[in-house]
């Protein structure tokens, strides 16, 4: 009998497997077909937790992380029950903590080979390599200096900035399989492209600032890596001066005149106002729109159907008051902190990945709500997910 229940769990966890890898398939290139696979994964995961109930704690992050992320839900709950429309406040709570959440959990939970871990990111990989293409593309012969693939152009800055720092490390620490090596050489070439002519400029921060941050951790011998990073920063400065539409996109990055700058401005002081008026728990999780767009948005502002704040701080400082912001700076430093902590620890790879992806996903959303972007969160925790679970099996390995 209890031979009978092993057989079916691991069937489930095959399912699992291969919906995970359908999802990475389409992870940058499709929400619609994505979300078939993680909808039916729904269904698996829940199979799964009936059929074998005594370890589901191993869906969640281990210590300290798990901690801080109960303590960031907890205060987008209470939040949410002292908002005007409680209802579509835990609704929208249980799809950014819960569904979208879905790759971390079910990969903790299920995936416990390393080889399978290896073909879910080769599948992201091979995701992203397609929207890359579709990027340069369109740059290059549609003279599209906003390119956006198959997705939309501020979840292709999203995906860069998570994706191209753990390409870099991962290249760099020698832990990846030979198999694997010229092929992601190849992945993050079209990347830097992809970048460039995306034009997302908090993705044109975010990418160098977490790459030179989280490999200045991994490189030993300092006085390589900085040659190596003067030499990149030599490339790309001549990249950028030969090409007059890259080289005063960024310059706009600090003209408050240019209409998104300013309109950001704008959106940042309804957030500040909405704060100074619910100062501890905010107007409510999952509010901004409504509460923006009915008596805090500015008469200066010129696009008046804007539903987040631009920005992960000001929207939940807005959303979740004082409270929220403070679990969310918690959160996101402990995340940080640990992931640190366990690389002096184990000199791991993927503690240092799962560092860069919350590193990018930070960084870019200081001027982007990505926190409330599907297609990037699904994406962010099904990579943090990814590399908990190598950390996880190969410290198993290393106690036996």
């Amino acid at each position: 009998m209890q031979l009978l229940g092993d057989m079916r769990v691991e069937r489930v966890h095959a399912w699992a497997f291969y919906l995970l890898c359908g999802f990475g398939l389409f992870s940058n290139v499709s929400i619609a077909a994505a979300n078939i696979f993680l909808g039916t994964l729904v269904a698996v995961v829940l199979l799964r937790l009936w059929l074998k109930r005594n370890d589901w704690r191993e869906a969640l992050p281990n210590g300290r992380m798990g901690r801080a992320l109960f303590i960031l839900m907890g205060a987008v709950i209470l939040s949410s029950l002292f908002s005007s429309d409680i209802s579509k406040s835990l609704r929208t709570f249980g799809d950014y903590y819960g569904y979208r959440m879905l790759g971390l959990y079910a990969v903790l939970l299920m995936i416990r080979e390393k080889r399978r871990l290896a073909l879910i990111a080769v599948c992201v990989a091979v995701s992203f390599a397609v929207n890359d293409l579709a990027v340069i593309y369109q740059g290059i012969f549609q003279e599209n200096f906003r390119a956006s693939g198959f997705s939309i152009y501020m979840s292709v800055g999203g995906f860069l900035s998570m994706l191209l720092p753990s390409l870099v490390l991962l290249l760099l620490s020698g832990q990846m399989e030979e198999k694997y090596r010229v092929s992601a050489c190849i992945l993050l070439v079209l990347g830097c492209m992809a970048l460039l002519y995306n034009g997302t400029r908090g993705a044109w921060l975010a990418v160098p600032l977490t790459t030179f941050l989280c490999c200045g951790f991994l490189v030993r011998k300092k006085k390589k890596f900085l040659i190596g990073t003067l030499l990149t920063a030599v490339v790309f400065t001549g990249i950028f001066a030969a090409a007059p539409t890259f080289s005063s996109r960024l310059a706009s990055i600090g003209d408050t005149k240019m209409q998104s700058n300013s309109e950001r401005l704008l959106l940042w002081t309804s957030a500040y106002r909405m704060f100074e008026d619910h100062p501890i728990l905010g107007v409510g999780f999952a509010q901004f729109k409504s509460e923006y767009q009915s008596g805090y948005i500015l008469p200066e502002a010129k696009e008046r159907e804007l539903t987040h704040a631009h920005s992960n701080v000001m929207h939940m400082l807005a959303e979740c008051g004082a409270v929220g912001l403070f679990a969310l700076l918690f959160f996101w430093g402990t995340w940080l902190f640990e992931s640190f902590r366990m690389w002096r620890a184990t000199r791991h790879v993927a503690a240092l990945v799962t560092a860069a992806v919350l590193m990018g996903l930070v960084l870019q959303g200081l001027t982007e709500y990505n926190m409330g972007n599907s297609a990037v969160m699904k994406l962010h925790w099904l990579l943090i997910g990814l590399s908990l679970q190598w950390l996880r099996l190969d410290e198993t390995d290393r106690v036996r």
